[in-house]
């Protein structure tokens, strides 16, 4: 029983025991499931504004984000970026459809959702991870809408945007990780975490001292601690403030003279009176009073003479200059000599100077620690020797890696005498390791951290990029947007062989923005401008720099960022250089040492060459000539004709003599022989330059000399005419050889018959210039320099003369030519004169015979005449020459023959008269009588259709004259056979008019104009006419003038009687007058044509008795006129009156018939009256015997 019970209980505390350990089971795998979910979640962040938590499971990586805040209108934008070791991707793919890309403003692409969400909400956003991903860096904003406003903006600042979240690996811890938004923790505790996982793959902690560390060390060194200490150097005290201004110097100025002899020293000096150079004296008592030695022999070798010395006299000047020429053996090439003299410095302030030098494995190559130690060498020896080695305290760092297999040592900053011989045995024979420049220069900084007064000076020398850095934990970003660290924690940065990190990471600069750090250079940089900002020179030298292709920089920008990490001087000079060459580091620190001490330090000289001088190939040169060796070789050179020096270092005793030669170029067009040309421009020295400071040298002047000729013409004529001599003549002068084909060979020289010397010789003596052209741009301004560019001496020679006309030219010497003037066979030119008005006439034949030919003359047809084209008159002959012809309208010449002879020596005579030849012509003029030339005009008029000619017409013969009105020459009657005759001699233009006409006729001018041409034609009406019988004649008719007829009315005593009437009928008219009731005693009736007419009394005057039948009146053609068949007598008148025909009518008084019975008495009173009757009648007739009278 208690058995069986006893096994009941064991059973149920069996099944007690296995259901406690199956719910312990089951708890244990519920949370190992747990453990393992929460493994992998990351809380990003967790605010207000947002949670942010990621979860990885493998290659996939969710986000989840909460926008907590209620009632808002908000939505996530996102940035993810997954970084492996070389490069960072931007993830814009996710499983989460609401999500779309769009841009912002800067086009930056982001993930966020269509539309503003309602919150709180919560959403969760899956990506795919690349395989190499090691980090992920997330920037996000949330984006609030303003209902009111209907505007949106970023509700989040900029530390708290941006994220670092790394990624577990198969090693990492199981803690939850935690990232923390935008501030210098963030990356702290990035850095140390990755430190903390490297240290777990074994790197050690290092010190300051030799350390031993495995040679294939990776990753990242670890720290002393978990919590490092931040190192902020821009934080440390300024140790060295400049007080002191740079010693400066008053330039003094060189004096120089221009004139008309050129320019040239005002104060000089010369080797000889001969001498072609004049050189500018020295100084006296260092000031601006010149020396006064005006000659000496100019050897190179004397270093006392002719300098120009600042800030003291002698061995105690601080600098001194001298620049001198003369003359070589050659002519036109001259020796230039320059002098420049240094000092130590007399006042220098005590220095502090750290050597920073790269030990690491690199300077093996090519020797290049051998040339440190030797540099170092030499550097400890020029501040030594200087004399100021009591002002100066030394230190030294030699760096690398770390590492027990690298050295790295330092000798702490001590008075030079005490610590020169440690420096000087302490570089190594070989090197090792990486480049910790970083490191190197703030061991360096501080050595000179103690606050003394003293000038602290960083001479740093590497030979490549730093491959070491501390970890950067803040950033300052400059205006150009580069940035450079200015916080750092004792973690190093090891990229081994690099300045790229391949684990790049962030930082936060001066305004909480966010920096990517992936390279050493940062970090280098922050440190070298930290020591710079506390007041400590940095000097570099970048030894052989390569170019860092991992990190994508060319050998430019490696040396660019060498630069950044140095110094500058006042102007902004940088304290930075490059060694091409290994052995150029030893020079570099001698230098260096130089510039500490001496008074010249890196100096320059500029000696630009001026025309004419040019530069002589290969004679620059330059040496050393003080009391102390160069230690540094300066750089000279050559171009753009300048010569340029720099690297000037001279200390105590040291001198230096640059020395070349110049050719004068007196081949140049403008060139003037005889005239002192200065041989440089300004010749500048800078003591430093890396200041504007410069000092200038006398500047040499010289001069070529000319070159004087004598010109000569000869003339020589065999007829002893001179008159055919041109007024100027033009020489071509050559000279020979020139050096240059561009170089003018050729000019020309102008003699005038002003130079004459007598009758036979031109001359123009010390000629020293020609002229380019000849002719209308004359003008003598090539001047005759003595030896051209290569100083042989030119030979001038007259090579040509322009041709003078006439004369045949011979060389007779270099500058000797004879004219002679050479006989051309003459032409013939006839100029053929009409006796008259000078008219040319042509239509002349002339023959000439001689030289066994006889030829025709050629008609010019402009009234000369000349030999036809193959003829000539050639000297010694005799040629007859006759007119055959006339001229037409002209008599032969008087003369018609011309004996015409050359002699031998070319002189011609005309029927043994001399004559002159003009452009190797004879002329000969001639004259012929005009032929007087008759002309006519024949007077008539027509009666009974039948011409009748008139005399008695009288008319005018008129010539026309230059005014061009008609001026009377001769005036004629016509003659009984009606012809007026004129002779017209000379040609011209003609009016014949008639000025009256004959007695009874009319007059009609008639104007007949004709011209009478040099040939003697007549030309009317603009035709020629031709004369008949030799006798050109004009016609002009004439009419009878009209008569008028009086009729005077009278009684027996004569007296007028009025109240008569008359009709005239005939001819086809019918005239009754008066026409009125007016009483007329005198009746016209005018304009009577030639006819028969009747006369009647129509109306008798009361108590007179009329006419008892009528009168006949007949007017013959030719003017006579019949009364009653009685011809009358000459009833023409002349003028313009018409013709007049006067009758007189006399009227009786009527007689009563007596009475019968006698009345005696009436008898007695008709006795009485016919006696007065018979009285006057008697009178009348006697009285008017000429006028017909009708009763």
């Amino acid at each position: 029983m208690f058995l069986t019970k006893r096994h009941h209980w064991f059973s149920f505390i069996f099944c007690m025991l296995g259901g406690i350990l199956f719910f312990i089971y089951s708890s244990l795998q519920i949370n190992g499931t747990a453990s393992a979910q929460e493994e992998n979640t990351i809380t990003i962040a967790e605010t207000k504004q947002v949670k942010l938590t990621g979860h990885q499971e493998g290659t996939q990586f969710s986000l989840c984000y909460q926008l907590p805040q209620k009632n808002k209108q908000q939505r996530l934008w996102v940035q993810l970026y997954a970084i492996d070791e070389t490069k960072e991707q931007l993830l814009l793919k996710t499983s989460n459809e609401e999500m779309t890309q769009v841009k912002d403003d800067s086009a930056q692409s982001w993930l966020t959702t269509q539309d503003f969400l309602q919150t709180p909400t919560e959403q969760e956003l899956i990506f795919q991870l690349p395989e190499e991903t090691k980090k992920l860096k997330m920037m996000i904003q949330i984006e609030e809408y303003d209902k009111e406003g209907e505007v949106s903006y970023n509700i989040l600042s900029s530390n708290e945007s941006v994220f670092e979240i790394p990624l577990a690996t198969n090693s990492a811890s199981s803690e939850t990780s935690e990232v923390n938004s935008g501030t210098g923790s963030s990356s702290e505790a990035v850095s140390e975490s990755t430190s903390e996982q490297a240290s777990n793959e074994g790197s050690k902690e290092v010190s300051n001292e030799e350390t031993k560390e495995e040679t294939n060390e990776t990753g990242t060194a670890t720290s002393a601690s978990e919590e490092e200490t931040l190192t902020e150097p821009f934080k440390q005290e300024r140790l060295y403030q400049k007080t002191s201004v740079s010693q400066t110097f008053a330039s003094i100025e060189p004096d120089y003279t221009t004139d008309q002899s050129g320019t040239y020293p005002a104060a000089n000096w010369k080797t000889d009176e001969k001498s072609n150079v004049l050189n500018h004296q020295g100084n006296k008592d260092a000031g601006e009073t010149w020396d006064g030695i005006t000659t000496w022999n100019g050897d190179p070798a004397n270093l006392t003479h002719s300098y120009i010395e600042y800030g003291g006299v002698g061995d105690e000047a601080d600098f001194a200059l001298r620049k001198f020429a003369k003359e070589t053996n050659t002519p036109g090439l001259f020796d230039v000599y320059l002098n420049v003299r240094g000092n130590v410095q007399r006042q220098i302030d005590p220095i502090d100077v750290v050597l920073v030098v790269d030990w690491s494995g690199s300077m093996n190559e090519m020797g290049r620690i051998a040339e440190v130690k030797k540099g170092v060498d030499r550097f400890l020896n020029q501040i030594e020797g200087s004399g100021i080695q009591d002002s100066v305290y030394m230190g030294y760092v030699g760096y690398s890696s770390d590492g027990s297999n690298y050295q790295n040592k330092t000798c702490q900053l001590g008075k030079f005498s005490e610590v020169k011989e440690t420096i000087r045995t302490m570089t190594p024979e070989t090197a090792a390791g990486g480049t910790f420049t970083q490191r190197g220069l703030r061991q360096a900084g501080d050595m000179l951290s103690t606050q003394n007064g003293h000038k602290k000076v960083i001479v740093l020398l590497t030979d490549g990029v730093p491959t070491y850095s501390y970890h950067v934990s803040k950033v300052h970003t400059q205006a150009d947007g580069s940035y450079y660290g200015t916080a750092f924690s004792l973690t190093q940065d090891q990229p081994m062989n690099t300045s790229f990190l391949y684990n790049g990471y962030f930082a936060f600069d001066q305004q909480n923005n966010y920096k990517w750090i992936n390279n050493t250079f940062i970090a280098t940089i922050g440190e070298a401008m930290a020591l710079k900002e506390r007041g400590i020179e940095i000097h570099g030298l970048g030894i052989q720099l390569q170019g860092d292709q991992t990190a994508g920089y060319t050998k430019a920008d490696v040396e660019k960022k060498m630069r950044q990490m140095v110094s500058a001087d006042e102007d902004g000079h940088l304290y930075y250089e490059s060694a091409n060459e290994a052995a150029d580091i030893a020079d570099y620190l001698e230098k260096k040492a130089l510039h500490i001490a001496a008074t010249v330090t890196d100096g320059e000289i500029t000696d630009p060459i001026s025309q004419p001088f040019v530069y002589e190939e290969n004679s620059l040169s330059v040496k050393s000539v003080g009391s102390a060796a160069l230690t540094v070789q300066p750089d000279i050179s050559m171009s753009d004709n300048t010569i340029h020096a720099s690297g000037l270092y001279l200390g105590e005793g040291q001198e230096l003599q640059i020395h070349y030669q110049v050719r004068i170029q007196t081949e140049a067009a403008d060139f003037k022989p005889d005239t002192w040309y200065q041989m440089n421009g300004e010749t500048v020295f800078y003591p430093n330059h890396q200041s504007d400071q410069k000092a200038l040298f006398g500047v040499p002047s010289a001069k070529a000399p000319g070159k004087e000729v004598t010109i000569k013409k000869h003339w020589e004529e065999y007829d002893g005419d001179t008159s055919s001599r041109p007024e100027t003549i033009y020489f071509e002068i050559s000279r020979s050889p020139v050096s240059n084909e561009n170089s003018w060979q050729t000019g020309y020289l102008k003699l005038t018959e002003t130079d004459a010397q007598d009758q036979t010789t031109w001359e123009r003596s010390k000629v020293y210039a020609l002229s380019e052209k000849d002719g209308t741009e004359y003008e003598e301004t090539r001047l005759l320099p003595l030896y051209n560019n290569q100083g042989e001496t030119f030979d001038y020679q007259v090579t040509n003369e322009r041709a003078v006309a006439g004369y045949e030219a011979t060389k007779v010497d270099a500058y000797t030519w004879k004219n002679t003037k050479a006989f051309v066979p003459l032409a013939l030119n006839l100029i053929k004169k009409s006796a008259v008005g000078e008219v040319k006439l042509t239509g002349a034949i002339f023959e000439l015979t001689g030289a066994g030919e006889t030829v025709t003359l050629v008609d010019q047809g402009d009234g000369t005449y000349g030999l036809p084209a193959d003829i000539v008159l050639q000297k010694d002959q005799t040629y007859r020459l006759e007119e055959v012809t006339a001229p037409a309208g002209h008599h032969l010449s008087k003369q018609t023959e011309w004996l015409i002879h050359i002699d031998a020596q070319g002189n011609t005579t005309i029927d043994g008269q001399p004559v002159t030849v003009d452009d190797h012509t004879i002329t000969l003029e001639i004259t012929n009588p005009f032929t007087e030339i008759p002309v006519a005009i024949r007077k008539y008029t027509v009666q009974k259709e039948q011409q009748v000619l008139l005399a008695g017409a009288v008319f005018s013969l008129q010539q026309k004259t230059a005014a061009g009105d008609y001026q009377e020459i001769a005036s004629e009657t016509s003659n009984d056979v009606g012809m007026a005759e004129f002779t017209i001699l000379e040609p011209g233009a003609y009016r014949i008019s008639e000025t009256a006409g004959p007695l009874g006729y009319d007059t009609i001018a008639g104007d007949y104009e004709f011209v009478v041409g040099s040939d003697g034609k007549i030309q009317y009406q603009g035709e020629n006419v031709a004369a008949a019988a030799n006798c050109w004649t004009l016609t002009h008719g004439n009419q009878l003038k009209p008569f008028d007829l009086v009729v005077n009315k009278q009684d027996e005593l004569g007296q007028a009687l009025e109240g008569a009437k008359f009709r005239l009928s005939g001819n086809g008219q019918t005239i009754e007058l008066p026409e009125s009731q007016e009483s007329l005693a005198v009746f016209h009736f005018h304009d009577l044509t030639p006819g028969s007419y009747t006369l009647e009394e129509i109306v008798t005057p009361t108590g007179y008795a009329g006419l008892t039948a009528p009168v006949k009146i007949r007017i013959e053609e030719d003017g006579s006129v019949l009364i009653d068949e009685k011809l009358q007598p000459n009833l023409l008148v002349s003028g313009e009156k018409n013709n007049q025909i006067e009758l007189i009518v006399t009227n009786q008084v009527k007689v009563s018939l007596p009475e019968t019975g006698g009345n005696w008495q009436g008898w007695l009173a008709i006795l009485s009256a016919g006696l007065l009757v018979l009285l006057a009648s008697s009178y009348l007739y006697v009285k008017r015997k000429d006028k017909p009278s009708l009763k």
